[in-house]
């Protein structure tokens, strides 16, 4: 089974996630909404002053058609200036029809400037491109007319910083509004963002708290999707507790790896199991039967769980793992379930561990007046096949194979303290870890048509000596 991995703890939370969507979109909608208002602002603005401007100028056109008739100068200046100082207007002007200076006031175009086919046109101040932001003049000239004859022009000059200066004031209010438009905005995304993720969270750390096993089921109940998520993960929490439950009970008769195993091929695809090379050890204690005469039952029993709790904790350091107990013999498997590329060596080094072991165990129990326990092992490594094995109703974690049952005739051909190896064993083991072995021989086994050569094991090299004594110390005193 595949476990999701857990989210990256760098990734942007919820509640931010949210805040930057809804201001994206929020300053998007106002920059479009913005930029359409100001442009429609803009063109009505340019209107207004033109009309205003073109408005100004006849007015003027016709108070100065009577003084320029008789060529009153002063009463012309006076109009002039009445418009300069009333209307907001930058320069007054009255040209004859010749382009020839009549009179004029304040901020003028020259002659040649002036174009008497235009009504309305613009002059820049600073430069000959025009943006929103340059100053420039508006020049608006009508005809200045005596009955049916036209005697001149009459030229108004408006300044559209001046003009535009309350509009630009506007435009300043309307920016300032905008931030702090999109401030209240950021808050309230910020707390929108908050509402919509904390159930989320609450959710994420109820998760978290059924994984590390303080809670069972998340208690809340809501009316909205969240509600049946919450539902679906109570559902599987309580599946989860199951499962838990299940692996707890199996590694009270299997061993974890063993346990683990089972798990992963629950599967009916893996039932077939898998080939494995592997190494088996079988010990048997010898003359149990005639023990088990002997004593009680309930002896029997503490006898075989005290020195079946011996032999695990050889299993465990030399990465063995117990397949089965069968009365008074356990079977013990290096290399399956879990690889372990020394599981040849591993084995014999367990059978050594345990023989010594049990050699301690006597030296304590002739001290008390007991009987003696003694062990014969049989090892032998090859091909085998790890897998589950028995019928629909019950089934169990094993290794079986040509390989394993030569393990179980070997331990039965041989004798008290005895640990018995197949010649090829021996030799895959001995170049990279020496033993010390005797009595190399061939001997006749059940089920085998040819001999089988085998040798016994003594021990193990001196310095793993030295290692063995020391773990016998730390077994006995109940610390591994």
């Amino acid at each position: 089974m595949k476990i999701a991995r857990a989210p990256s703890t760098n990734r942007l939370s919820l509640t931010t996630q949210y805040t930057i969507a809804i201001c994206l979109l929020t300053t998007v909608g106002m920059l479009v909404l913005t930029g359409y208002l100001l442009r429609n602002q803009i063109l009505q603005n340019d209107k207004a002053v033109n009309e205003y401007g073109q408005v100004l100028v006849k007015q003027m056109a016709i108070a100065t058609a009577q003084p320029l008739r008789f060529d009153d100068e002063e009463k012309l200046h006076q109009v002039m200036t009445s418009y300069i100082n009333e209307y907001r207007v930058s320069g007054a002007a009255i040209f004859s029809t010749d382009n020839e200076r009549i009179a004029a006031l304040g901020t003028l175009p020259t002659p040649e400037n002036i174009r008497v086919e235009s009504a309305y046109y613009e002059i820049p101040v600073k430069a000959d491109k025009r943006d929103w932001f340059n100053s420039y003049y508006l020049i608006h000239l009508h005809p200045i007319q005596n009955g049916q004859t036209k005697s001149g022009y009459a030229v108004l000059v408006l300044s559209h910083e001046l003009m535009t200066k309350a509009f630009k004031q506007q435009l300043a209010i309307m920016v300032a509004l905008a931030v702090v438009i999109m401030l209240i905005v950021t808050l309230g995304a910020f707390q929108l963002g908050r509402r919509l993720s904390d159930p989320i969270k609450h959710l994420v750390n109820a998760t978290n708290d059924i994984r590390e096993g303080r809670i069972d089921h998340i208690p809340d109940r809501r009316n909205d999707e969240i509600g049946a998520l919450i539902d679906a993960i109570n559902t599987m929490s309580q599946g989860l507790i199951r499962k838990t439950e299940l692996e707890s009970m199996l590694n009270k008769f299997l061993t974890e790896d063993v346990a683990s195993k089972v798990m992963d091929h629950l599967d009916p695809v893996h039932m077939a199991g898998e080939h494995v090379d592997a190494t088996v050890l079988f010990a048997d204690i010898v003359g149990f039967t005639s023990i088990s005469e002997t004593i009680t039952p309930e002896d029997v029993q503490e006898l075989l769980n005290e020195y079946y709790g011996y032999f695990n904790a050889c299993a465990r350091f030399y990465f063995g793992t117990i397949d089965k107990y069968i009365g008074d013999c356990v079977m013990i498997v290096f290399g399956a379930p879990k690889y372990d590329a020394n599981h040849e060596y591993h084995a014999v080094a367990c059978a050594i561990l345990m023989q010594k072991l049990v050699r301690s165990l006597n030296q304590k129990r002739a001290k008390e007046g007991l009987y003696p326990i003694e062990l014969r092992i049989g090892i032998n490594s090859g091909k085998m096949l790890a897998g589950l094995v028995g019928s629909k109703e019950r089934m169990e974690y094993t290794v079986v194979g040509d390989a394993v049952n030569l393990a179980s005739r070997l331990c039965n051909e041989a004798e008290s303290e005895q640990i018995i190896i197949e010649e090829s064993l021996y030799d895959k083991i001995h170049p990279n870890h020496p033993i010390t072995v005797e009595a190399y021989k061939q001997i006749r086994v059940r089920g085998k048509q040819e001999e089988v050569s085998i040798y016994s094991v003594r021990d193990v090299d001196v310095p793993y000596q030295v290692v063995m004594d020391d773990l016998i110390k730390d077994i006995l005193a109940g610390e591994f």
